[in-house]
């Protein structure tokens, strides 16, 4: 009994500490280097946002948002091989739905008619799900300069089988066709 009760304590210490220097409003994410976002992708394409909608999940346990991507540029997976425009839907958890609202911090914002590349794995039902949250997205300007924005997370790495907090990395704008012709070398695409 002794024993177990050290051990809850041990246990509520440990995480009493790992909520220090949290921010409230962050979702916690392993900091992917772009090979290994690449690696961990299924498909990477330059989009044109289309319209979203607000709905319930299949299994109607939580509020989800479809988004229409218009594939402009495909560079890796099936859309790449296939070539052409194509419409892909991009589904993230959260939004509003009568009058209920949920929402991931961290997660990417799109908006309709955004010019963007976007790093996707599949899901369910032909939709498609960003690979790590807004890590996933490289926002396109009018200049044709890529940017992320990493608002909202809260970025950990592995370090001797522990997660080590890293401060969020001030993100180098990039022209939009160095960031695809990297991604494509990466990925052994083309």
């Amino acid at each position: 009994m002794k024993r177990s009760l050290s051990a809850v304590l041990s246990l509520s210490a440990a995480f009493a500490l790992l909520g220090v220097g949290t921010p409230a409003d962050a979702t916690t994410a392993v900091l992917l280097s772009r090979e290994e976002l690449v690696r961990r992708s299924a498909t990477i394409a330059r989009v044109t946002v289309g319209q979203s909608y607000t709905t319930e999940s299949d299994d109607g346990k939580s509020i989800v948002t479809r988004t229409e991507l218009k594939v402009t540029q495909p560079l890796k997976g099936g859309e790449a091989d296939k070539g052409g425009a194509k419409m892909m839907v991009l589904e993230q958890i959260g939004g509003t739905y009568k009058g209920k609202t949920q929402r991931l911090i961290g997660d990417a914002k799109l908006s309709p008619g955004e010019d963007a590349l976007v790093f996707l794995r599949p899901g369910d039902k032909g939709r498609w799900h960003f690979t790590a949250l807004s890590l996933s997205v490289y926002h396109v300007d009018a200049k044709g300069l890529a940017r992320r924005s990493l608002e909202g997370l809260h970025l950990v790495r592995p370090s001797g089988g522990a997660l080590v907090p890293v401060n969020v990395p001030a993100e180098e704008v990039e022209p939009i066709e160095s960031l695809m012709t990297d991604v494509v070398r990466i990925a052994g695409a083309k």
